[in-house]
């Protein structure tokens, strides 16, 4: 029973009683202000022992959650969403404060066509551009992996006048670093290409840990990589600061006790 409306319980039934007393004598009024005593006593003790009954189930409901928690072990983080007050750009939470072994798991639930990543940049020289221009010679083929119209090559051309002179062409290329979940290590030169939908264990000495373009369940275009989940574990303590490489204003943190 709420306190408030228990008080006015007990002050209308006390009213009451002290209506029948008056006019009892000095016996009767006796034994009736002991009655009426006891039962207010009563009253007060129930309805303690209701309120505890009640603060004792919302701390076990608490402690049986944060129980679950931890027997999961992992933490979903949204990459992006957005409502009508909120822009897609966002990660929600965005700062997580997480324990050495536990697990954060991004997904997308943008309600359209919107990419997002999970990017974590040591190196700022190692952000990704989405496309690399390199040079090679002319006499260089290209073969596609899978073949198809769509994933040709984009050639320079050489200003009119100097094919015969120029041995070089300039081939524009999608930088795979940058769609697909990606690992550099410290030195900056060793890459690892992960699984789609990849499940890392970072230990904190990565320059580049890429989740590749996580897409919302059900709006991956065609050609592009079948992302749409990211989940890395962190087994050392530290501050693990990321963002998204398709909007670069779009931050978060993991900070590991």
């Amino acid at each position: 029973m709420p306190i408030k409306i228990r008080n006015l319980f007990i002050h209308s039934f006390l009213l009451r009683q002290s209506e029948m007393i008056s006019g009892k004598n000095i016996s009767e009024k006796s034994v009736l202000i002991g009655l009426l005593a006891i039962t207010a006593a009563a009253i007060l003790l129930s309805a303690n022992l209701n309120n505890n009954s009640a603060l004792s189930s919302n701390s076990n409901q608490a402690i049986a959650q944060q129980q679950q928690l931890q027997t999961n072990n992992t933490i979903r983080v949204e990459a992006g969403g957005g409502n009508s007050t909120a822009p897609l750009t966002v990660y929600v939470p965005q700062n997580i404060e997480i324990k050495a072994g536990q697990t954060i798991n991004w997904y997308n639930p943008t309600p359209v066509g919107e990419p997002h990543s999970v990017t974590f940049l040591k190196d700022g020289r190692l952000f990704p551009p989405f496309a690399a221009p390199f040079a090679v010679p002319n006499s260089t083929e290209f073969k596609a992996l899978i073949p198809s119209p769509n994933v040709e090559p984009l050639i320079v051309p050489n200003p009119p006048g100097t094919e015969s002179k120029t041995t070089t062409k300039t081939v524009i290329i999608d930088n795979a670093r940058a769609y697909n979940p990606t690992v550099i290590d410290s030195t900056g030169k060793n890459v690892t290409y992960l699984s789609l939908n990849a499940n890392y264990t970072m230990d904190g000495t990565e320059s580049y840990v890429n989740s590749g373009w996580l897409w919302p369940q059900g709006q991956i275009p065609p050609g592009a990589p079948p992302i749409t989940t990211f989940t890395v574990t962190f087994e050392k303590p530290g501050i693990y600061d990321y963002l998204c490489t398709v909007h670069p204003w779009m931050t978060g943190s993991v900070v590991v006790k």
